[in-house]
C-alpha cells in the first residue's frame, strides 16, 4: 500500500476511534452522574443528621464544625464534575480532603463517612476503567506525516546550504587565483629581486666601512677624549656612516695625536667616507623607492591572504553545519522508519515508501 493511502486509512481509523471514544465518554458520564447524585444525597443526610446526645457538648461543637467543613468542601468538589473527564481533575482534591477531614467526625459518623468514601472510591475506579478502555480504543499517534514534512524541509535546507558552500568554494578559488597571479607577476618579482639586491649591497657596504673605521676605536678610546663625537663613535662605529662630516672633523682634530700605524686608516677614511656614505645614501634612497612600489603589491597580497583565511573559516563552518544537518536528517529518517512500522501494525498492511 502506498504511504498516502496508508495515512488516509489511518485517518479513517482515527475518526472511528473518536466516535467510539465519544460514545464511551457519554456512557461513563451517565454512570458518574448517578454516582454523584448518590454522593450528594449521602452528604445531605450527613448534614441533617442529629449528633448523638451521648456526645460531650464541647466535642459536639467540634464535630459540627468538622461536618460543615467536610460536607461543604465535598459538595463543591463533586459539583464541579460535569463529565467523566472532570473526575481526573477532582480526584487529587478529594484525596487531600480524606487526609484532612476531622477524626472526631469520623468517630461520630463512622458509617456515614465510610458510605461516602466507598462511593468516592467507586468513582475513582470508574474513572480508572474509563481510562483503560479509552487507551484500548485510541490508536497510537503516528508522526509519519509530520516527519515526512520535516525531512522535506531538512533536505531543502541542506540543498540551500550546499549551494552556499559551493559559492564559497568558487569564491575561494577565484581569490587563490588572484593571489597566484599577483605573486607571479613580473613587476612584483622584479621589485622583490631589486629589494633583495639593494639590501644586500647596502649591508655589504656598511659592513666594509664599519670594518675599516672600527680600527680607530681602540686608539681613540685610549685618548679619553671629553668629546661627544668620540663617545658616540666608541658606542657604535655606525656613527661614522651616519654622521660622516662630524666624524671627519673629529679625525682632523686628533689625527696628529694618533700613532703612525693608524695614519693609513685615517687617510683611507678621509678619502672614502664622503663617497662611500654618499653611495650608501643613494642606495637607501633607491631602496625606499622600491619599498614604496613594493608596498602596493604587499598590501594587496596581505588583503587577499586575509580574505582567503576568512573564507576558509566560513567554508569550515558551513561544512560543519551541513554535517550536523545531515546527522539530524538521519535521526528523523530513523524516526520515520519506526513510525511507518507502527503504522503498518495499525492498518495491517505493508507500506511502500
Amino acid at each position: 500500500m502506498k504511504l498516502r493511502e496508508a495515512l488516509h486509512k489511518y485517518e479513517e481509523i482515527q475518526k472511528r476511534s473518536k466516535k467510539e471514544m465519544a460514545k464511551l465518554s457519554q456512557e461513563y458520564t451517565k454512570r458518574v452522574e448517578h454516582m454523584i447524585l448518590d454522593i450528594l444525597k449521602l452528604l445531605q443526610e450527613l448534614k441533617e443528621k442529629e449528633i448523638p446526645k451521648k456526645v460531650d457538648p464541647r466535642l459536639a461543637r467540634i464535630v459540627k464544625m468538622e461536618r460543615e467543613t467536610y460536607v461543604r468542601a465535598l459538595q463543591n468538589m463533586v459539583g464541579k464534575i460535569k463529565d467523566i473527564e472532570d473526575v481526573e481533575k477532582i480526584l487529587p482534591e478529594i484525596s487531600r480532603l480524606h487526609v484532612a477531614h476531622g477524626r472526631h467526625l469520623l468517630l461520630t459518623f463512622e458509617k456515614d463517612v465510610y458510605k461516602i468514601n466507598n462511593l468516592l472510591k467507586s468513582l475513582s475506579n470508574e474513572y480508572a476503567n474509563y481510562v483503560s478502555e479509552i487507551e484500548k480504543l485510541q490508536p497510537k499517534e503516528i508522526m509519519a506525516e509530520k516527519l515526512l514534512k520535516e525531512i522535506q524541509d531538512f533536505k531543502k535546507h541542506i540543498n540551500e546550504e550546499e549551494q552556499k558552500l559551493k559559492d564559497l568554494v568558487e569564491m575561494l578559488s577565484e581569490l587563490n587565483e588572484r593571489k597566484k597571479k599577483l605573486e607571479e607577476s613580473s613587476e612584483f618579482i622584479a621589485l622583490q629581486e631589486n629589494e633583495r639586491k639593494l639590501k644586500k649591497e647596502i649591508s655589504r657596504e656598511e659592513l666594509n666601512l664599519r670594518s675599516k673605521v672600527s680600527k680607530l676605536q681602540k686608539p681613540i678610546k685610549r685618548m679619553r677624549l671629553p668629546d661627544n663625537r668620540a663617545r658616540e663613535f666608541l658606542k657604535d662605529s655606525a656613527y661614522a656612516l651616519e654622521h660622516p662630516h662630524e666624524f671627519l672633523e673629529l679625525l682632523e682634530e686628533i689625527s696628529d695625536k694618533l700613532d703612525k700605524k693608524y695614519q693609513n686608516t685615517i687617510e683611507w677614511t678621509r678619502k672614502n667616507i664622503p663617497t662611500k656614505t654618499q653611495k650608501l645614501k643613494e642606495l637607501k634612497r633607491q631602496l625606499a623607492g622600491v619599498e614604496i612600489e613594493l608596498s602596493r603589491f604587499k598590501t594587496e597580497e596581505e588583503s587577499l591572504h586575509k580574505s582567503i583565511e576568512k573564507l576558509r573559516q566560513k567554508i569550515n563552518k558551513k561544512e560543519e553545519k551541513i554535517k550536523s544537518l545531515k546527522e539530524e536528517l538521519q535521526k528523523i529518517e530513523k524516526q520515520l522508519e519506526e513510525s511507518l512500522l507502527e503504522l503498518e501494525e495499525i492498518i495491517g498492511e505493508k507500506i511502500e515508501y
